[in-house]
């Protein structure tokens, strides 16, 4: 019996989505997913998503977010490895540190892991190895109070709830580096707004924003391709 037999075996492979047997996404489920081609300026900084917010990408980011299934975490950091080439092509940094932004303290302590930290370190991975550059994560941003849950909310009210709920490490320094703040999910934009503050109270700036899933026609204040 050859390896990849036994290993089949011992750690069955099913779909994400549907559990179809044999691989990772099927073919069906697949086509399911929209890449996202274009870019946004968000807050006035460049953001590259890989995937069009849709019920695929959405469950997606769930089994990685909520189940910590590995699996959906990879093929997500795959496709923002491919995301930030794009990137890349127009920063052309040596070195580059991914910035998660990070979950609130009571969603971490419930689901026993940081789920951006564990994602971005997965594509700092990919993209090292892919693009042939030092990539690496800093998770230099850290909640500064207690924050909602955000699903429920209008834009309005993401808003409000961010509002200061970001604070950054003392003592960062994060020169000599190409910054990309990373996260899964943008919607309103109203978290990728907060962390942009707290990083610009520390006097730093992003050179690009990177996520794995956009839902474009929900952000308050996009400008276009």
């Amino acid at each position: 019996m050859a390896l990849q037999d036994l290993l089949a075996l011992i750690y069955p492979t099913t779909c994400l989505l549907c559990n179809s047997a044999g691989v990772t996404l099927c073919p069906t489920c697949e086509i399911r997913l929209e890449s996202c081609r274009q870019s946004y300026l968000l807050h006035g900084f460049t953001l590259y998503s890989s995937l069009h917010y849709n019920e695929a990408a959405a469950n997606l980011i769930l089994a990685a977010k909520e189940s910590n299934e590995r699996a959906a975490a990879r093929y997500l950091a795959e496709l923002m490895a491919m995301r930030f080439g794009r990137a890349h092509r127009e920063l052309s940094y040596a070195r580059y540190l991914l910035i998660p932004i990070p979950s609130s303290k009571a969603a971490d302590k419930r689901r026993g892991y940081q789920h951006m930290v564990l994602l971005a370190r997965l594509v700092a991975k990919k993209i090292t190895i892919d693009h042939g550059v030092e990539c690496s994560v800093a998770p230099v941003l850290v909640p500064a109070r207690k924050i909602a849950d955000q699903s429920g909310l209008n834009a309005a009210a993401r808003l409000a709830n961010m509002r200061g709920a970001f604070e950054l490490k003392a003592g960062v320094d994060l020169r000599g580096a190409g910054i990309i703040l990373i996260d899964d999910l943008v919607t309103t934009g109203s978290t990728m707004g907060e962390a942009l503050r707290a990083l610009k109270m520390g006097r730093y700036e992003p050179d690009a924003l990177l996520s794995a899933c956009v839902a474009g026609r929900f952000l308050a204040n996009k400008i276009g391709r």
